[in-house]
C-alpha cells in the first residue's frame, strides 16, 4: 500500500491496525444540536447493549466552503450506479454496474460479486476502505510559493498538481485560469476527456484526479478503468490553517478517506498502489502522485509545456497516513435481519 516511512503502520494513532476496532459508527446531522441528539441517542443505545466500548472518536465534517486544507473543493467526481433513481450531482461520467458497489449483481465484468454468508447478511452490503490521512498544508503552500516563477504562479503549479482549479474547474476546460462559470455549473464542471490531451499539455498525465480516475487517458490500453472505481464518501477534520500561514501550527488536519466497493484488491487497493504510487501506466515510472503518492523515486513531478517541460523536483509528502481499516457495510436489510437474530423486533431499527 506503500506505508512507509512516517506513514508505516508502526506510527499510526492507536487503535488503528489492531484488534481493537470492530465496529465504525458514523453519525451525520445538519447541525450541531441535531448532532448532540444523535450522540445521545447512540450512547444510549451502546449502553444498554453492554460488552461495547467507545475506543476513538473523531469530529469530522466538510468545511463551510466544501473545500480541502489544500484549498481545492472536493466531492465533485463520483461514479454514477447504474439503474440509480438519483441523477449524478455534478455532470454524467456514465453509468457503472451496481455489482461494483453491491454484492448480489452483476459487475463491469458480468459477474456477481458474493458479500459474506450467509446470503441475508452479504446481500446489498458493501466493504469499505477508510483512512486517516493528516495533510500538510503549511508545507503544501511552501512548497508551490518556492516553486513559482514569473511564467508559474504558486496558484497554476497547484492547480496542475491537483488536475483542477481551487474552485473545481477541471484543467481539461479550462487550462489557462480558474473560470467560476464552470465550477458554477454543475452540468459542466465534471463532464470532460482526456481524449485531446494525451501529452498532459492542459492537464498534466501525473495530476491527482487524472491518476485517481484516468477517464479516457488509457484508451490505447486494454483497460477498463470501470472495473476500479470507487464510491468515495469522504470528508475533512481539523481546524482549517490560517491564511497566509506558512508555518505548521501544531493542529492535526487532513482528511477521512472512506471508498466503497465490493473488491478490495481490484478497486482501492489497486487505485492506491498502482494508479496514485505507480508510474507506468502513464509512462512515468518515478513519479507518484504529487497531492497523496509517498513519493518514493525521485520526488519529481512533470508538468508538460512547450517548448520546455517543467519539472519540479524534491516533492514532499503532503498526506501522511494515520490510520486505516478495512469494514463491511451491511443493508439495512441486513441490520434489521442482525436483530431479529438477537431477538429484537425489525421496528427496534
Amino acid at each position: 500500500m506503500g506505508d512507509r516511512g512516517e506513514s508505516a503502520a508502526e506510527h499510526w494513532e492507536a487503535p488503528f491496525g489492531t484488534d481493537q476496532i470492530h465496529v465504525a459508527f458514523a453519525l451525520f446531522a445538519s447541525n450541531e444540536i441535531a448532532l448532540d441528539t444523535a450522540r445521545e441517542a447512540a450512547k444510549q443505545a451502546y449502553h444498554e447493549i453492554g460488552g461495547i466500548s467507545v475506543q476513538y472518536h473523531m469530529d469530522v465534517g466538510m468545511m463551510p466552503d466544501g473545500r480541502t486544507h489544500l484549498g481545492f473543493r472536493d466531492g465533485i467526481s463520483n461514479p454514477y450506479i447504474d439503474g440509480s433513481p438519483f441523477p449524478p450531482a455534478f455532470g454524467h461520467e456514465g453509468p457503472v454496474k451496481s455489482g461494483e458497489f453491491l454484492f448480489g449483481y452483476p459487475n463491469e465484468s458480468g459477474q456477481i460479486m458474493e458479500g459474506p454468508s450467509p446470503a441475508p447478511l452479504g446481500h446489498n452490503g458493501s466493504y469499505l476502505s477508510l483512512r486517516k490521512l493528516h495533510i500538510c498544508a503549511a508545507a503544501y503552500r511552501r512548497y508551490v510559493q518556492e516553486k513559482a516563477t514569473a511564467s508559474l504562479s504558486a496558484e497554476r503549479i497547484g492547480a496542475k498538481m491537483v488536475g483542477r482549479w481551487p474552485s473545481g474547474t477541471p484543467l481539461a476546460l479550462s487550462p489557462e485560469e480558474d473560470d467560476t462559470r464552470l465550477s458554477e455549473d454543475e452540468s459542466r464542471i465534471n463532464v470532460f476527456s482526456y481524449a485531446d490531451d494525451p501529452k498532459g499539455f492542459k492537464c498534466p498525465i501525473s495530476a491527482h484526479v487524472r491518476r485517481a480516475f484516468p477517464r479516457d487517458s488509457l484508451q490505447d490500453q486494454v483497460v477498463d478503468v470501470n472495473i476500479h472505481r470507487l464510491l468515495r464518501r469522504s470528508t475533512v477534520y481539523g481546524p482549517a490553517l490560517t491564511k497566509g500561514v506558512l508555518e505548521d501550527d501544531g493542529h492535526d488536519r487532513g482528511i477521512i478517506f472512506a471508498g466503497i466497493c465490493t473488491s478490495l484488491i481490484r478497486q482501492y487497493e489497486f487505485i492506491k498502489t498502482e494508479w496514485l504510487n505507480g508510474g507506468n501506466f502513464v509512462g512515468l515510472s518515478t513519479e507518484q502522485d504529487p497531492v497523496t503518492g509517498n513519493k518514493d523515486g525521485e520526488h519529481t513531478f512533470t508538468i508538460p509545456a512547450k517548448p520546455l517541460r517543467h519539472r519540479l523536483k524534491e516533492v514532499p509528502e503532503f498526506s501522511i497516513t494515520r490510520g486505516g481499516e478495512y469494514f463491511f457495510i451491511p443493508s439495512l436489510t441486513a441490520l434489521r435481519w442482525l436483530a431479529e437474530q438477537a431477538g429484537q423486533g425489525p421496528s427496534d431499527l
